[in-house]
């Protein structure tokens, strides 16, 4: 999810010499290899703990499993960010991936027995784990990296995250079935601790702004700074308004448009799914020869806004080759847009704020996940996916336009403040 920001025509040589650019900086290759080791990590215990749950007596209990990983997650994403502005943010991460490590062991340990507390245990606690990490990821990018280079850094690590969810489940499914589910699990532990020692070389990233309140303080204080900010607020909101559409689109709908619409089998919904995936990476690609221009929140909400029209007109596709390219069109659309989106998270808030907005953002999406997929597996077992797919495509649309608007009139005036009532927030990041 992110580009070169270099002003003027992306020519190769200037492409080169951005990427020598980030090649040199220690921190951010540490950084990057660290949460490259816990997010593969993360794939090959899904399909470890999935697996596991499914042999075992009763095969219903996965669902109950990955509830009881998801729930802690969803709720204390926002406490996360406020943890990731208050503390030191490599410290965090060692804690965290020292907290994994040992939570994988122990695992290991319990999915030879059916000890069933024990895996809730075990899950809830890799949510709660997952709820700090997320925002210290997110946030920790700018500690190291200049505001010049964050969109090209994002945009690499865009495609670790999504080499990691392309590669990470076949991987899984192959350890396991190599080594078992118990076994598989040890790897992940020692990938987790991997994460840790990758980091020593790091130094400490100290907070922007030290512990000034409680915890609770804290939250209200950001929730506070993203309502009274004009391109944060506007961003937010309407990206979650086509979240709670999109996300159950690409999860429920597509599939089941894949198999009823298309009556097609397992190739079909691969070639999708591959499709898709395949727009996300050239587009991610090419966004480093997109003008600066397309950088502004109005920009960006324009660019998803083409990504769900193209997934809208999947909906009128006839043939499996059709919607594959209308799909892999809307990839292509979405990957130099959640690139953009991602870098201005980083670069709209002032740096005590980036946990924050973060637990914020992210609460946005994995919190409407489940409603979302809910809401589209109710409308396709009453309405037929094309239609399902057209409608919510389009409501979508209508949400990333409408932020889009709203963004670039807003910015046409005074510019909103960057602090709060109550305190002085310290100067934009850089």
């Amino acid at each position: 999810m992110g580009s070169t920001v270099v002003r003027g025509r992306f020519g190769r040589d200037r492409t080169i010499a951005a990427l020598a650019s980030l090649d040199v900086n220690r921190a951010y290759h540490c950084l990057f290899w660290s949460q490259a080791c816990v997010e593969l990590g993360e794939q090959l215990l899904i399909v470890a703990l999935v697996w596991a749950a499914l042999r075992s007596p009763g095969g219903g209990f996965v669902g109950v499993v990955l509830a009881a990983w998801a729930l802690p997650r969803g709720v204390l994403l926002l406490v996360g960010g406020a943890l990731s502005d208050r503390y030191d943010r490599r410290a965090l991460s060692v804690g965290v991936g020292c907290g994994l490590t040992g939570v994988a062991g122990a695992l290991a340990v319990v999915t030879r027995t059916d000890v069933r507390w024990a895996w809730l245990v075990a899950a809830a606690l890799f949510g709660v784990l997952d709820a700090v990490r997320l925002p210290v990821a997110a946030g920790v990018l700018p500690s190291v990296v200049p505001r010049e280079r964050l969109a090209e850094a994002n945009r690499w690590v865009g495609m670790r995250e999504w080499a990691a969810l392309a590669a990470g489940p076949a991987a899984g499914g192959a350890l396991v079935a190599a080594v078992g589910s118990s076994a598989a699990i040890a790897v992940v532990a020692l990938l987790y601790a991997l994460s840790v020692l990758v980091l020593v070389p790091v130094g400490p990233l100290p907070p922007a702004a030290p512990e000034t309140a409680g915890l609770l303080a804290e939250l209200r204080d950001g929730v506070r700074f993203v309502g009274g900010h004009r391109e944060l607020r506007t961003l937010l909101a309407m990206f979650a308004v086509a979240n709670l559409f999109v996300l159950g689109l690409l999860g429920v709908t597509v599939p089941v448009f894949a198999t009823t619409v298309l009556h097609g089998g397992p190739a079909t919904l691969g070639l999708l799914s591959a499709s898709f995936g395949t727009g996300l990476v050239l587009g991610t690609l090419a966004s480093t020869r997109l003008p600066e221009a397309l950088r502004t929140p109005a920009a960006t909400m324009t660019l998803f806004a083409a990504s769900d029209a193209l997934l809208a007109s999947v909906g009128h596709a006839a043939t499996a080759l059709t919607a594959a390219v209308l799909y892999g069109a809307s990839g292509f659309a979405a990957g130099p847009a959640s690139t953009f989106y991602r870098t201005l998270l980083q670069t709209l808030p002032p740096a005590a704020y980036l946990g924050r907005v973060s637990g914020i953002a992210r609460t946005l999406s994995f919190g409407l996940e489940p409603l979302s997929a809910a809401g589209a597996g109710a409308l396709t077992a009453r309405a037929s996916a094309s239609v399902v797919l057209v409608v919510g495509g389009a409501v979508a649309t209508l949400a990333d336009l409408t932020g889009a608007v709203v963004t670039r009139v807003g910015t046409s005036g005074p510019r909103a403040r960057d602090d709060v009532p109550g305190r002085r927030a310290p100067g934009r990041a850089s």
